[in-house]
């Protein structure tokens, strides 16, 4: 009896010991725990689920909703360039003093750089000198002492004439007469006064001036002479440039010059080359040659309107060149091409009667209208030329 329970209470013991141990092995191989993900999203959905747009008849054509095929053209080639803008030869005038004097400023103010100025336009004022004379003061002093002499002496012939006259033995003409010479002689005697006196306040100077006008309408380019400085005659005062027609001076590397279209007008537009905006259409003309020799270019120049004075001479601007060679290329109307917010390029694809599928497409170049695709889907394709625009705002929630 006594061996019996002495075997259980060693058993029961074991067990302990067995449980025990199995806890801590199954302790050391436990799995580590996991880590929770920084983000979830809920409910993906596919792209191509997203740009898929079913409309109603109604409203395809509430839209306004076209479509046209994408087809290859045979489009001239381009080089895009940069290029500057120069004042053709022939437009700068130079303003010069006609005589020696001082200059003035003139009736709206001094000329300035950059200022644009009308033909007849008042740019400065001139007061000539006068030609020097020995003791000129002394002079004017000298006439001044013979009018008030002439003067006294036409008086007292005047008052004899008027008695003569009152006693009727004399004629009442001759006391008009000395009355007339009187008036002109003590006019003359004012001026000799006037005369004095602006000459001992400005010594040398003309009691007259002269305003010089712009012979052009234009810019002012440089300003030569500042107002209250004394010039020679024929010295250069302003020199303004008519920009109402510019040139462009553009530098093409001496390797792609046999690859011109010469003759061909080219488009000027920004130097950033943003696509689809507006560009001018400038004319070749000819021009004298010029090049450079360190960066291997020769320039070829256009003739470009600036009516709105927009253009201004050093000013950079994109200039694209038409190429002799064509290339055939997938082109597109440039109202079907849509920007998203990371400037990436989408067309829409109609896939089925009202139902369209925005596709992405790569620009190579704009010609006029048309867009020149690179990566595109395949000829033949039916894609929104006119409404892509509302169907975007469809897609995204700012439709009609």
């Amino acid at each position: 009896m006594r061996n019996h329970s002495a075997r259980i209470a060693l058993a029961c013991g074991l067990l302990v010991v067995t449980q025990y141990w199995l806890m801590g092995c199954s302790s050391s191989h436990a799995e580590p725990p996991k880590l929770t993900p920084p983000a979830k999203v809920e409910h993906p959905v596919k792209e191509s689920d997203i740009s898929t747009i079913k409309l109603t008849p109604e409203a395809e054509k509430r839209l306004g909703i076209a479509t046209s095929a994408i087809e290859l053209s045979n489009l001239a080639r381009t080089l895009d360039v940069s290029g500057e803008i120069v004042i053709p030869q022939g437009q700068t005038m130079m303003v010069a003093a006609p005589m020696a004097g001082t200059l003035s400023p003139g009736q709206n103010g001094a000329p300035v750089v950059g200022q644009f100025v009308n033909k007849g336009q008042a740019l400065l004022r001139l007061t000539p000198f006068l030609a020097p004379e020995r003791d000129l003061r002394v002079q004017i002093e000298r006439d001044i002492e013979s009018l008030n002499e002439r003067i006294r002496g036409i008086k007292q012939r005047k008052e004899r004439a008027e008695i003569l006259a009152s006693e009727k033995a004399g004629s009442v003409r001759s006391a008009e007469e000395a009355q007339a010479e009187l008036a002109i002689a003590e006019a003359e005697l004012k001026g000799a006064r006037e005369r004095l006196a602006r000459f001992d306040k400005v010594a040398l100077n003309s009691d007259f001036s002269v305003e010089i006008v712009s012979p052009i309408s234009g810019m002012i380019q440089k300003v030569l002479a500042g107002t209250g400085a004394a010039t020679t005659g024929g010295a250069a005062l302003v020199e303004i440039s008519n920009l109402a027609t510019v040139w462009v001076r553009v530098p093409v590397y001496v390797g792609d010059l046999p690859h011109i279209a010469r003759g061909q007008s080219a488009q000027i537009g920004t130097l950033n080359g943003e696509r689809g905006a507006a560009t001018r259409q400038a004319h070749p003309v000819n021009a004298p040659p010029t090049a450079d020799s360190n960066a291997s270019t020769a320039d070829l120049y256009f003739v470009l309107s600036n009516n709105g004075g927009t253009l201004i001479p050093g000013q950079r601007v994109g200039v694209t060149l038409a190429l002799r060679s064509q290339e055939q290329n997938p082109v597109i109307p440039w109202s079907a091409v849509l920007h998203d917010v990371q400037g990436n390029t989408w067309v829409y694809e109609n896939t089925a009667p009202q139902t369209f599928v925005r596709r992405p497409v790569e620009i190579r170049r704009v010609s006029g209208d048309a867009a020149v695709l690179g990566r595109a889907p395949g000829i033949g394709t039916k894609i929104v030329i006119s409404g892509a625009a509302e169907l975007f705002g469809t897609e995204f929630g700012a439709g009609k």
